[in-house]
């Protein structure tokens, strides 16, 4: 015999946004939500990975970055370098040998 299931309708991507945005107010856990409303979990955490947990950056949008100079301060000089690290400071001499190893 052969369990017959139910065929869930399919939802749009504004029903999945709506059933997400319950299922952060709900103190429920995943798998207890949903039970309750009748979703399989591993399509439940398909449309958390597609439509939730994103903050208001848009596809095709551009976020600002603020570039930091990775050169030191004018004055300070070079202590050492090894294998292309620049060390601007003093260290042990154990230090150095574990950079070298």
């Amino acid at each position: 015999m052969t369990k017959e299931r139910s065929k869930r309708p399919r939802r749009t991507s504004a029903e999945i946004k709506s059933i997400l945005e319950e299922f952060k107010q709900s103190n429920l856990s995943a798998k207890e939500f949903c039970k309750v409303h009748d979703i399989g979990e591993a399509g439940f955490y398909k449309w958390k990975s597609r439509y939730g947990d994103r903050e208001s950056v848009q596809s095709g949008s551009f976020i600002t970055f603020q570039q930091q100079s990775s050169l030191p301060a004018p004055g300070v000089k070079l202590f050492a370098e090894v294998k292309g690290i620049k060390l601007y400071q003093a260290v042990e001499a154990s230090y150095l040998k574990e950079l070298l190893a």
